[in-house]
């Protein structure tokens, strides 16, 4: 069964760059064998804005533990270092079980 991705409502100048957010049940990730626990990895989430140099980034933590849960950061990737890259400045961050919850913050992040 193909999940659905989670609708976003992105404003412009967000670009996302990785986008594996799915409808994926996790209140009912509760054993190894749920059919989508490959679904609750690190990297499902990332959404760019240049202009603000933020990052907004999503992960389920730790990787597919059915204790885990999802984590969504802001970040601020405005100061750069020696490798000409950039620092990654948490600015607030938010964990929940509930994609509604996840969702909610996400859009929060992105209109701030």
């Amino acid at each position: 069964m193909k999940l659905k991705l989670v609708p976003l409502r992105i404003p412009t100048g967000w670009i996302v760059t990785l986008n594996d957010f799915t409808e994926s049940f996790p209140e009912k990730f509760v054993t190894d064998e749920y059919e989508h626990r490959w679904e609750f990895k690190e990297d499902i989430l990332q959404l760019r804005c240049k202009y603000k140099d933020q990052i907004v980034d999503l992960g389920w933590y730790p990787e597919f533990n059915v204790n885990g849960q999802y984590k969504v950061v802001l970040v601020d990737t405005s100061e750069k270092n020696e490798e000409v890259s950039f620092y990654w400045n948490v600015i607030e961050e938010f964990c929940s079980r509930s994609i509604e919850e996840i969702r909610m913050k996400i859009e929060e992040f992105l209109q701030g």
